[in-house]
């Protein structure tokens, strides 16, 4: 087994950690005993994990660790740490009340869904389908990733990151069925697919 896909590996182990120590902190302030080093652990523990993906990343693209497994554990690793904070910081209390407003997990998880949905139909339709990033997706996991960060660190600013991560998650998701849709209808038409611009789940 490559590092790679060991480091990949070792972010799944990650994910429970970060989930378990935030709802220890949950626990603590709910007894009127807050203990803000549960917080403050789980902001490395997701440091650690999100920093991980760029040394896997980089381990496979120039250390000729590049493996089928770790091209399938990889973005699964990545949404499976995004889903897991999404939900826990929507349902725990820092600061009193919980740092994510309900509509922005459920706009992240929507649209990830979506996504999903559509690449299974369009691979099953289609036989050529070439999906690349698009700017719109890169920037709403930035956003998100940053609010993250900000609502471990308890910031003010948490809302507005996930107003930034939200309103560019929706303008990808546009953007994406918009390829989607052009990929089908050129498939109905038998013409060659014009390849597709766009996907979260590919780096």
């Amino acid at each position: 087994m490559t590092w790679a896909n060991r480091i990949t590996i070792g972010r799944f182990l990650l994910i429970p950690v970060f989930v378990g120590l935030l709802v220890y902190y949950h626990a603590s302030a709910s007894n009127q005993a807050e203990q803000e080093i549960w917080r403050y652990a789980a902001l490395i523990v997701f440091a650690i994990a999100a920093i991980s993906d760029g040394i896997d990343g980089y381990l496979a693209r120039h250390c000729n660790q590049s493996t089928a497994l770790g091209a399938i554990l990889d973005p699964i690793a990545d949404k499976l740490l995004l889903l897991a904070s999404l939900v826990t910081l929507s349902i725990v209390h820092i600061g009193g009340k919980p740092p994510f407003p309900l509509w922005f997990p459920i706009i992240i998880i929507g649209r990830d869904a979506i996504l999903l949905t559509g690449f299974l139909v369009l691979t099953f339709l289609s036989s050529k389908i070439e999906v690349k990033p698009h700017w719109s997706g890169k920037l709403s996991t930035f956003f998100t990733f940053i609010a993250i960060g900000s609502a471990l660190l308890a910031w003010d600013w948490t809302y507005n990151a996930c107003l930034l991560g939200g309103t560019t998650a929706l303008i990808s998701t546009l953007v994406y069925v918009r390829a989607g849709i052009k990929i089908l209808n050129a498939s109905h038409h038998n013409q060659p697919a014009a390849p597709a611009r766009t996907s979260p789940f590919k780096k």
